[in-house]
């Protein structure tokens, strides 16, 4: 077991869900205004579908959370989880910020895929997937690990949540979280 940045224990062997939120937990990309407050570009409320994410983890008690969410950066770590809900909270053992986008990545769009992928690497997981509206630049041997939401349902639709579903309970059952 490793320690993040944070302090929180991460397991190599456990599953573990790198998970954004825009797209995931609500529809749009949140923006900070000078009092810190958050608001989405798309109107919306931030945290929306935060409990269709809860219930989907809910059969998968040891599955635990990674954020790739740039909120990170702009709060830091501790902060931006506690700004999730509790099913979600207590479910976070770090996030993403400490392997940042290359220049490169950045360029092309790869980054969160690749600041993902070198986080898994680092911890030593091999029971790994993550979720969210953007990920480019997937290697193929990886692609079955990145779930793609649409970025202005989420997973609103049941049909979405119907394939999250299934997906994830394929992946965790086969160990390849």
């Amino acid at each position: 077991m490793t320690e993040l940045d944070g302090g929180f224990p991460i397991d190599p062997n456990t599953p573990t869900l790198y998970m954004g939120f825009s797209g995931v937990l609500h529809c749009g990309e949140g923006m900070v205004d000078a009092c810190g407050s958050v608001t989405l570009d798309s109107g919306r409320q931030p945290f929306e579908y935060a409990h269709y994410l809860s219930e989907a983890l809910a059969p998968y008690p040891d599955l635990r959370l990674v954020l790739t969410t740039n909120w990170a950066w702009w709060f830091g770590d501790a902060d931006t989880i506690a700004l999730l809900p509790s099913a979600l909270r207590r479910r976070v053992v770090g996030t993403t910020r400490e392997y940042p986008p290359r220049f490169g990545e950045l360029q092309n769009g790869s980054g969160r895929t690749w600041s993902i992928i070198r986080h898994a690497g680092a911890h030593r997981l091999g029971n790994w997937l993550a979720i969210g509206d953007d990920f480019r630049g997937v290697p193929l041997d990886l692609m079955s690990r990145f779930f793609v939401v649409p970025k202005d349902t989420g997973p609103e639709t049941p049909y979405m949540q119907q394939l999250f579903h299934a997906w994830l309970a394929s992946i965790v059952t086969e160990g390849r979280a």
